[in-house]
């Protein structure tokens, strides 16, 4: 059975990486993808770029910004295209040859566990410079995550998830469709989803050069005590998680059983708890990070 994938790349201001980015996907050894594209109003010749490549643009008339971005690009395929599966792809990184190819493998092998559920596949990434130079192999490794952590209550706190490596099924696009403004980004949210109604799955191997530079929108900063301090300074480290939670539960509340009701009612309420509440409503739920530097900052500071 042919499985179409619809790619969807996000661009604005991307011509100093963009090429290598659109080469890397021409060399997949997977083949039967298409790819939509939008600009958010580049000033530099991105768009000049992406007129030489065998694409599909859509016309934007104003900049929206990252998330709001692909919130559009994955509408525009869902209404437009048949496509089973949907991939995100950033401007500036560079995909391996088989990166389609795993992704699918591990995708199919979900759906004959599972059936047609909401289901989302991620990989592992190899950290690079500017120059496409190893960091590290791994991104699991230099951020010290656990990818296989991703309950509903462990994805309400640390994302897990990175966007450009994911491939989600049309179940999953439907139902997590429109993306809310509330949601910290659009990764953060299908995974959510996913995890609250589907299935979430992972490709240990890395797949993709994860570039990060000084202009990248979202990247990584590796786990470092430097990092971890600047973090512990943070006036609250989860209010924006407690806002994308509030909204997750005004959007699916219908969908949910109680209890998961209960835990995201008292996470959304957990800013006007006391100061021994809140670190009960935390341990209850098991509300927690990754490691113990994190939950260590994230006591302290709560």
């Amino acid at each position: 059975m042919v499985n179409n994938i619809s790619i969807l790349l996000a661009t604005y201001n991307a011509s100093h990486y963009l090429k290598i980015q659109l080469d890397s996907l021409s060399t997949q050894t997977y083949k039967n993808f298409k790819i939509f594209v939008r600009d958010d109003l580049s000033t530099d010749n991105t768009l000049e770029i992406l007129n030489s490549y065998n694409l599909e643009i859509i016309s934007s008339t104003q900049n929206v910004g990252i998330q709001r971005n692909f919130n559009i690009l994955l509408d525009y395929a869902l209404q437009r295209s048949d496509d089973k599966y949907f991939m995100f792809c950033d401007q500036d990184d560079a995909w391996q040859a088989d990166k389609i190819e795993k992704t699918l493998i591990k995708m199919k092998e979900l759906e004959s566990r599972f059936g047609e559920i909401p289901l989302l596949v991620h990989t592992d990434l190899v950290v690079v410079n500017d120059e496409l130079q190893t960091v590290d192999k791994s991104f699991f490794h230099y951020e010290q995550i656990n990818p296989t952590l991703n309950e509903l209550n462990r994805l309400l706190m640390q994302n897990t998830i990175t966007g450009c490596t994911v491939m989600i099924n049309k179940k999953l696009a439907e139902l997590a469709m429109p993306i809310p403004v509330k949601a910290i980004m659009h990764d953060r949210w299908l995974g959510l989803a996913a995890s609250c109604f589907g299935k979430i799955g992972t490709v240990t191997e890395a797949t993709i050069l994860y570039r990060q530079h000084g202009y990248n929108s979202v990247g990584t900063k590796g786990f470092k005590l430097k990092y971890f301090i600047s973090n512990l300074l943070r006036k609250n480290i989860v209010s924006r998680n407690i806002v994308q939670a509030k909204a997750f539960l005004e959007i699916y509340r219908k969908s949910l059983d109680d209890e998961t009701i209960e835990m995201l009612e008292e996470f959304s309420n957990l800013e006007s708890k006391s100061f021994w509440k809140k670190r009960k409503i935390l341990l209850k739920y098991k509300l927690l990070k990754q490691g113990f530097l994190r939950n260590l900052g994230l006591v302290l500071k709560i």
